[in-house]
């Protein structure tokens, strides 16, 4: 993909393009690294989008996401990040999904009007399994795939293994308990740690381990989960400067960062760290006092499961999933949770109320969206050591716990014997489900044995030699070959992961608009379909993909049909462009 580009660049004498390949954790390291920006590099990378249609602005563009997963040249625009906070904040969008579609019409305009990211293609998720495995179905992200399968009563999804019989038009009567999965990835599981690690494999593989307040079904629709039930007691029309009179006084530093080891949960809007030697923020004490006084933006209360157990022995309660919370601070993820959620509040043992800043028109998904950690490990180690690299056996409610792991080699899990749904039931258990009777009560497979091999040809060979029955990612050029033959069975859903370059803003001369217009023409994104990824992909027209149009847009095709000309590969409109950016330098 990335030689497409350049070479389509150099075709028209204007740029000398110089293409660098790194491996993969060790290029993750280069773009997070808060300098990255000011290099002048065009970094090329994959993100995993949600439901959540901001998902596909905000990490990229949204300047409270600078340094972090994946605001990587420093894009900072306060106009434009009115625009995405209008889309998803504030009582009247919170209400209305047709006004959020169209405040969101805006951002994908504007954001074609800037330029500041390409997104080339949406992914095409792909995996392929022998016929041993069955009942398997696509998820649209890949970091939940295979949690998904294993055990999904919200849409009856359940796989397992039969050696006896093929797979095919197999159906709840025909499940067998029991067996071991092999499958392989094609990436190091990087950690353990759900807070503090944001990458696909390391997601993949605490999807076994971990749980949340609530799970999504295939259409993004939440429900209840490790939360017995849900609901939203209360909203308020308040702003962030409503928490004004309860913000602390920080310092800044010469780079312009806020200057306190506490998780800033809410700055001023008025204050600029860039500029100023103080600003108010609101910390997590700050917080509760507000709280405490009545000033919030949202209030869901979750009423907990009863009974569930953790994996050394401890019940869930409201303790666990506050410790959780105080733990996400300053993580990772903290951005990301940051944007919206205010702080935690334990209500009795087995309740606890989360706060929104202001009403947030994503507050069910995103409020509840960590997996809950065991509070007595968690207040044993230090921030982002859960990881048996560092001593610590990743404790969750999941229904496999850790068993072995060998670093980049191997991961197993197994089966864990007090799993709280097959105690209580799946009706007992979620008062929602009204699926079949045949349908189990929790996972049927006893374990999953995963072998870490990044080469794609490696994990394809293993699986036609029958080394391993599952695998993802491979090779578009080999997925023909495997759907063609009977031995096994391909998979294939389009998702919210999506590819992009983004430029360096700051940087002379891609701090000129009609350059990175010029090159975001140049962009061949049917050849890179068609000839890279062999069609297992489709063309980004717009920066929407079509899982997170329902409330992303007012309408697709009016948004394709307008901003498709300006993602049209069209070097003469690119050498135009060019031209008028050299005249002037």
């Amino acid at each position: 993909m990335v030689e497409l580009i350049a070479e389509s660049m150099e075709q028209t004498d204007m740029f000398n393009v110089t293409v660098e390949t790194f491996e993969w954790n060790t290029y993750v390291g280069r773009v997070l690294d808060p300098e990255y920006q000011d290099r002048g590099n065009i970094p090329a990378i994959g993100l995993s989008g949600t439901f959540n249609p901001g998902s596909f602005c905000n990490a990229l563009h949204h300047s409270s996401n600078i340094g972090a997963c994946c605001n990587l040249n420093g894009i900072s625009d306060p106009e434009l990040d009115d625009l995405m906070d209008d889309a998803r904040y504030g009582v009247e969008v919170a209400g209305d999904s047709e006004l959020r579609g169209e405040r969101y019409d805006k951002v994908w305009n504007y954001l074609a009007d800037e330029r500041y990211s390409s997104i080339t293609h949406f992914d095409l998720a792909t995996s392929v399994s022998n016929t041993d495995i069955h009942g398997f179905e696509m998820w649209p992200f890949q970091e939940g795939m295979y949690s998904y399968n294993m055990f999904a009563p919200q849409d009856e999804q359940v796989m397992w293994v039969d050696r006896d019989n093929a797979a095919g038009d197999s159906d709840l009567s025909d499940l067998t308990e029991g067996g071991t999965l092999s499958m392989a990835i094609g990436a190091n599981i990087e950690s353990f740690d759900p807070p503090h690690s944001s990458d696909t494999t390391s997601t993949l593989a605490q999807g076994f381990l971990f749980e949340g307040l609530t799970a999504n079904d295939a259409e993004g629709n939440v429900h209840p989960w490790l939360a017995e039930s849900y609901e939203l007691l209360d909203t308020q029309g308040v702003e962030r400067t409503a928490y004004a009179d309860y913000m602390s006084t920080v310092g800044t530093t010469e780079e312009g960062a806020i200057d306190t080891d506490e998780q800033v949960i809410v700055q001023h809007p008025e204050d600029n760290p860039a500029e100023d030697d103080e600003v108010r923020v609101l910390l997590p004490d700050d917080a509760t006092e507000a709280v405490e006084d009545g000033t919030y933006g949202m209030q869901y209360r979750y009423n907990l499961q009863e009974g569930v157990e953790f994996h050394n022995g401890d019940e869930l309660t409201a303790e666990d999933v506050i410790a959780t919370y105080e733990y996400a601070e300053n993580s990772v993820i903290a951005p990301q949770t940051y944007d919206s959620l205010l702080t935690a509040v334990q209500v009795d043992e087995y309740t606890v109320d989360l706060f929104a800043q202001v009403p947030d028109a994503e507050a069910e998904r995103s409020l509840p969206g960590l997996l809950i950690l065991n509070s007595t490990q968690v207040a044993e180690i230090e921030k982002g050591n859960l990881d048996p690299r560092e001593g610590n056996t990743p404790i969750g409610t999941g229904p496999y716990e850790f068993s072995e792991f060998e670093d980049a080699q191997f991961y197993e899990v197994t089966k864990f014997d007090d799993y709280w749904t097959e105690q209580k039931g799946v009706s007992e258990a979620f008062s929602w489900f009204d699926g079949s009777g045949d349908f189990p009560d929790g996972p049927v497979i006893d374990g999953f044995e995963v072998e870490i091999v990044p080469d794609d040809s490696t994990r394809s060979g293993a699986l036609q030699n029958g080394e391993i029955d599952s695998t993802y990612g491979l090779n578009t050029s080999t997925l023909d070959d495997f759907d063609s033959s009977e031995d096994f069975l391909v998979y294939g859903i389009e998702t919210g992961g999506y590819e992009y370059i983004q430029y360096p803003v700051n940087v002379a001369p891609f701090d000129d608009t009609r350059l990175r217009k010029a090159i975001n023409h140049l962009i061949p994104r049917e050849r890179i379909v068609e000839n890279v990824l062999n069609g297992y992909a489709r063309p980004a027209w717009t920066d929407l993909p079509a899982l997170a149009q329902g409330s992303g847009t007012a309408d697709a095709e009016a948004l394709e049909e307008e901003i498709r000309p300006t993602n049209e590969y069209d070097i003469e409109r690119a050498e135009e462009l060019l031209d008028q950016v050299a005249a002037d330098n």
